[in-house]
């Protein structure tokens, strides 16, 4: 793997990963109880991390093109 795709691969806090999707550490928590959040590693209770790659791929699956819903 090309050294830099690798850094797709970065792990990042809940703080950092919420920032970066631009809400709410607590929402992100939020969104990771009830299932509709990014894809995370969970190491510990205590030890979550989301990875930049799932980050983006999150965003990608959420984009909109108008207000109007079928």
């Amino acid at each position: 793997m090309p050294a830099a795709q690798l850094g797709l691969y970065k792990q990042i806090s809940t703080k950092a990963a919420a920032e970066f999707l631009g809400i709410t550490p607590r929402k992100l928590e939020m969104m990771r109880q009830h299932g509709d959040g990014p894809v995370f590693v969970r190491f510990s209770p205590k030890c979550v991390r989301y990875r930049l790659k799932e980050l983006i791929e999150f965003q990608e699956s959420h984009l909109c093109e108008n207000t109007i819903r079928a």
